[in-house]
């Protein structure tokens, strides 16, 4: 089923001065560029980003690159001076759907730092955020960022088959849906991604949240028509297309992730899709700050996505 035509922004390791700079390095960059798409050697951001980001070596963000006409729909392209058919990361900020942002220094920096260290391209994506558009349009922009960033791959010396989307929160709800169902993001002009890492939600089966007691949160997200719980629901529409996913949950959750995140591997394996369930001894806000950070969390994950690639 595709998406309706109808439906379709801590531990700081950056400070709101870098931001600034990296942002108005970019614009600088973009008044002279013939081409900001493709402009990832600007020296001033790179050497701006290297001091905001020590941990990432001979890296290049270029940010704010678009991929749709909403000024949410950005994304910002982290990318290692050596790479050739590299794989990329692709994460989804979360916020309950109302919020966040792809800078975020949860989101964006050990992530980023560890995984370009690595040889890794990272892609931090924004998305148009609730009032404004639902969480079935957000999943279609992430489609679109997706389908863009597999169409930019061979000017950023990337491998489009070797990517794994990843999110948080309700980017980890956006990530599951998608990846549970590929032909949703199909419908945006994107083809198969390598599998997903999806980071600490509860947010796998839509109808079992709404039908028992839940946050407030929810009713603005999902409402109260059943059809579209079902539709916005990975569990309910994971099918047999769908790619592995590793489901990272936090045991000291009082939100009981990794019991959701058990019935939601339960569901993918009766339609034939592997899912991973891997819970941490970590709280629900430390499964996202923490990944990238050097630990035995970080080399799991990390191995988990070498395994599929």
């Amino acid at each position: 089923m595709g998406f309706p035509l109808t439906k379709f922004t801590s531990t700081a390791c950056i400070s709101a001065a870098a931001l600034l700079v990296l942002f108005s390095a970019t614009s600088a960059s973009r008044a002279t560029s013939a081409n900001p798409l493709f402009d990832f050697q600007s020296t001033p951001l790179t050497n701006e980003f290297r001091q905001a980001y020590s941990g990432v070596s001979d890296a290049t963000v270029n940010v704010d690159v678009p991929y749709g006409l909403d000024e949410a729909q950005k994304y910002d392209v982290y990318l290692p001076d050596s790479r050739a058919n590299a794989p990329v990361i692709v994460m989804i900020h979360g916020g309950g759907w109302t919020s966040g942002d792809k800078a975020d220094a949860d989101v964006a920096a050990a992530k980023a730092g560890y995984w370009v260290a690595k040889g890794y391209v990272f892609v931090s994506i924004n998305y148009r955020l609730l009032p404004k558009k639902d969480p079935l349009i957000q999943a279609a922009d992430v489609a679109l960022a997706i389908a863009s960033i597999q169409k930019n791959a061979p000017n950023w010396d990337v491998d489009k088959n070797k990517l794994i989307l990843m999110g948080t929160g309700a980017g980890g709800h956006l990530a599951a849906l998608l990846s549970s169902n590929p032909s949703l993001a199909a419908d945006q002009g994107a083809s198969i991604w390598a599998g997903a890492v999806v980071l600490e939600t509860s947010a796998l089966n839509i109808p079992a949240i709404m039908t028992t007691s839940h946050d407030s949160a929810y009713d603005a997200a999902f409402g109260n028509n059943v059809e579209f719980w079902e539709d916005s629901s990975p569990t309910h529409l994971v099918a047999s297309s769908g790619v592995p996913m590793m489901v990272v949950c936090s045991s000291e959750s009082d939100d009981n992730t990794c019991a959701k995140a058990n019935a939601f591997a339960q569901a993918a394996d009766n339609a034939g899709v592997k899912i991973t369930v891997s819970p941490q001894a970590l709280s629900s806000s430390e499964v996202n700050s923490r990944l990238g950070v050097s630990s035995t969390y970080t080399n799991t994950v990390e191995t988990y996505i070498e395994s599929i690639l």
